[in-house]
């Protein structure tokens, strides 16, 4: 049996665990070219463990091998061993070798070491000025600080070299664009991505629907979120997404669904509830939607916009009481809002409680004197007070706002 015939099975993806298992024994009286060869087959094949039983003899041969060294470094890599990775490598002449250096600016990228990684990258480009697979990693050193602009104006000039090196320059370029705020451009890279690579994994995915649902595409957002959810139904980030897509379409019950999928995966997801709690509104189930909005609370107490919620289904409910309690409730515990002095201003007022109501209507004033709702609510309970001068004002300054609103101007008249 000859080394041709395991390199024959590896291209026609007929490596079975019998030929695996013959390819090891093989090795035992190969050539030295020969266990170089089977290891990278193993390698290919993600068998890394086996590639460096074989390599680490090898290199012991053959010390100063660079193409050895690099590739053993690659295999420490693809275990995560980046120490024995740096420590193979810290022998080499890198002062002329741009292999090493490429690779050590790989490995100093992934530690975050980005200041060492960009020096052993200008040592690369200075031997050789022209190489593109230098440009290529100068492109991946600047994806991988944040300079998106940068990147991507090289992995353009690059998608040849990136595609030869198996670099995903597409999904690359995707996220340069997005960063840029030039959604339609990334999106048209997943296309790109899918037909050189193949499938899109659950990130890809994630990444894919997060565009479509920025640029309004909700059509495809909803496709790629539900396929991503065949893949991989505890990828949790996708439910909030998906259940605001529906709820924006007024599809509330299919809304509900997700988010309750979404809920038995992450059960301290807190908008996931107040999610629940929207779709609940628009079911008109008031109490469960104000359930949700407390369970909202119970996991993120500084949710202003939950209390907001739970206060106006309690006023819509008539449950007076339990919204003087919640603002209370929520002030001992140091959440705030402008809101709630209106909100308890309604609530004495409907309990009867005048004084109480006309605290909290003063209150209230100072903030929202220029909004015609709250002013057309005073007006009311001062009317109610016996305080129709006051009224009057507040009644003229609301038809200074909008001289369209019917009900404040009739109302005016009738005190006229």
């Amino acid at each position: 049996m000859a080394i041709e015939y395991f390199i024959e099975k590896y291209e026609q993806g007929q490596l079975t665990e019998d030929i695996i298992e013959k390819m090891q024994h093989f090795a035992f009286d190969a050539t030295d070219d020969e266990i170089f060869i089977i290891a990278q087959i193993f390698a290919a094949i993600s068998h890394v463990s086996k590639a460096i039983e074989l390599v680490e003899p090898l290199l012991a041969k053959y010390p100063n091998e660079v193409n050895l060294k690099t590739f053993l470094a690659d295999l420490y890599l693809d275990l995560a061993e980046d120490e024995k990775a740096l420590e193979l490598l810290s022998g080499s002449d890198e002062e002329t070798n741009v292999s090493v250096l490429l690779l050590e600016a790989d490995m100093y990228i992934a530690q975050g070491l980005f200041e060492v990684a960009e020096d052993k990258l200008k040592k690369a480009l200075a031997l050789e000025p022209k190489n593109d697979l230098i440009h290529l990693a100068y492109a991946e050193f600047y994806y991988h600080i944040g300079a998106f602009e940068q990147a991507l104006d090289l992995y353009l000039d690059l998608i040849e070299c990136a595609l030869n090196a198996e670099v995903n320059v597409y999904d690359r370029l995707a996220t340069c664009y997005s960063h840029i705020g030039e959604f339609e451009q990334a999106l048209q890279q997943f296309n790109l991505s899918e037909k050189y690579f193949g499938k899109l994994n659950t990130d890809q995915l994630f990444n894919k629907g997060f565009l479509a649902y920025q640029v309004g595409d909700y059509s495809l957002a909803k496709r790629t979120f539900n396929e991503l959810k065949e893949l991989d139904p505890s990828y949790d980030t996708i439910y909030p997404l998906l259940g605001k897509i529906y709820l924006k379409e007024e599809e509330a019950n299919r809304a509900l669904e997700v988010i309750q999928e979404g809920i038995k995966h992450n059960e301290f997801n807190a908008e996931l509830y107040f999610l629940k709690g929207e779709a609940l509104e628009q079911l008109k189930d008031l109490e469960g939607a104000r359930d949700a909005y407390y369970e909202t609370l119970n996991l993120d107490p500084e949710d202003v916009e939950a209390a907001l919620r739970g206060n106006r289904i309690c006023l819509a409910l008539h449950d007076y009481e339990e919204v003087v309690h919640n603002v209370h409730h929520y002030e001992e515990n140091g959440l705030f809002d402008d809101h709630f002095e209106w909100d308890l201003a309604i609530a004495f007022l409907e309990l009867e409680d005048y004084d109480q109501a006309a605290a909290s209507f003063e209150k209230a004033w100072m903030n929202y004197k220029d909004n015609p709702d709250f002013l057309f609510d005073y007006a009311q309970f001062l009317i109610e007070e016996g305080r129709q001068s006051e009224a009057v004002t507040h009644l003229e300054t609301i038809l200074r706002l909008d001289a369209t609103l019917a009900p404040a101007r009739e109302l005016l008249e009738n005190l006229m």
